[in-house]
């Protein structure tokens, strides 16, 4: 007698068994690479400073880039104002992650600093 469910199928038993034996997911990546959130943790002052570093963090990763464009409406989807964004990229850059480059009135540009030249 056959089962008439898909996954008794061998070739999915033989898939399941080989993604169990890749290991454990990388744990030192949550959102963020864990030395980015242990560096930024402790000069955050709240849930929008966390939101608006991991955000930043974020479009550096995706966009594969050291410079990054942060505009008020990136961070409005996160329910954040532009004055939040303002004061923590501020907070932010002054521990030493980033410099702030602002072109006129437009979105404000994030250089991320090389580790070596970060201040601890």
């Amino acid at each position: 007698m056959t089962s008439d469910d898909p996954f008794d199928d061998p070739r999915w038993q033989r898939a399941e068994t080989m993604a169990a034996a890749r290991g454990k997911p990388n744990q030192r990546f949550i959102g963020c690479s864990l030395w980015w959130f242990k560096r930024v943790l402790p000069i955050t002052r709240g849930k929008n400073d966390l939101a608006i570093a991991l955000a930043v963090y974020r479009l550096r990763i995706v966009q594969h880039s050291r410079v990054v464009t942060v505009s008020n409406a990136y961070l409005a989807g996160l329910g954040i104002d532009r004055y939040a964004k303002y004061r923590s990229l501020r907070r932010l850059a002054n521990a030493g992650l980033f410099v702030i480059k602002r072109h006129n009135k437009r979105a404000l540009e994030i250089e991320f600093l090389p580790k070596r030249n970060r201040h601890k």
